[in-house]
């Protein structure tokens, strides 16, 4: 009798034994989901602060700036204009760089003014350079018109000719827009495009379709902010985002979305 109870008594302990077991797993599986969950809104709050205070220090320089500055003009070759010192100690070093040489390929927020002539370009480079896009890069935002500062000669011909069907006029506008650039230390003059569009020889109804797709005030950057707790030795953090000076232009203005994207680019 005693053994047969100590024989029933066994795989209840056993069966408890493994119950405990599960319940412990469960519970530090919880707790580790728990930590996890609690790290990613930490870091989500503090990118988001860190976002929104990087925000304000580009738009209160840029604001400091008189209304007429080009802002392409002033930026040093790296692009790095402005340090910041944050609490901590750490110091975000902060660098703009002209975007609007790359191809837009979303056409979703294109004009019908524009939406021909940017849809054959994009076309052009695709047949040209593939799926991986020109040297000067693609992009899916901001404006569609090219930089007539920092878009590649190659471009500039592959785009006038997509627009135009004539490859003669391609080469006069872009060898005009890229002379006058070199003879003014890599920045075109107020009247670059102007001026290339005439010795290009296009016809009226074509000058003006070239007036639009070319601009001497480019609105769109990609900012890159590192994050540094020491001087020497890698970052310890590098965010970037595309960056629009359109909103920020208007000294009256309170908009605060001058990001137009942000994310960790991670350290190299």
């Amino acid at each position: 009798m005693c053994c047969a109870a100590r024989g029933f008594a066994m795989p209840i302990v056993l069966i408890l034994v493994v119950v405990v077991g599960l319940m412990t797993t469960v519970m530090l599986e919880r707790q580790s989901t728990q930590r996890l969950i609690t790290f990613r809104q930490l870091n989500w709050y503090q990118e988001h602060h860190a976002r929104l205070g990087l925000q304000e220090g580009i738009e209160a320089w840029l604001k400091s700036l008189p209304s007429n500055t080009n802002l392409q003009s002033i930026l040093p070759p790296d692009g790095h204009f402005l340090d910041l010192k944050l609490r901590g100690g750490t110091t975000a070093s902060i660098s703009l760089h002209e975007r609007q040489n790359a191809v837009l390929t979303d056409m979703s927020g294109v004009d019908g003014a524009m939406l021909g002539a940017i849809a054959s370009i994009a076309a052009a480079v695709e047949d040209v350079y593939g799926t991986a896009g020109p040297p000067d890069g693609l992009r899916t935002i901001g404006p569609p018109q090219f930089s007539a500062h920092t878009t590649s000669p190659e471009l500039i011909e592959l785009a006038v000719e997509a627009v135009t069907g004539d490859s003669t006029i391609a080469k006069g506008f872009a060898r005009s827009l890229v002379a006058d650039r070199e003879s003014n230390g890599g920045i075109a003059s107020a009247g670059a495009v102007g001026m290339a569009i005439a010795d290009s020889g296009a016809d009226p109804e074509l000058r003006s379709q070239l007036a639009r797709l070319f601009t001497v005030r480019p609105t769109l950057y990609f900012a890159i902010v590192e994050l540094r707790s020491s001087t020497v030795g890698p970052p310890d953090a590098r965010y970037g985002g595309y960056f629009s000076v359109a909103n920020n232009r208007d000294l009256g203005s309170t908009e605060r979305s001058a990001f137009l994207t942000w994310e960790n680019l991670g350290v190299e």
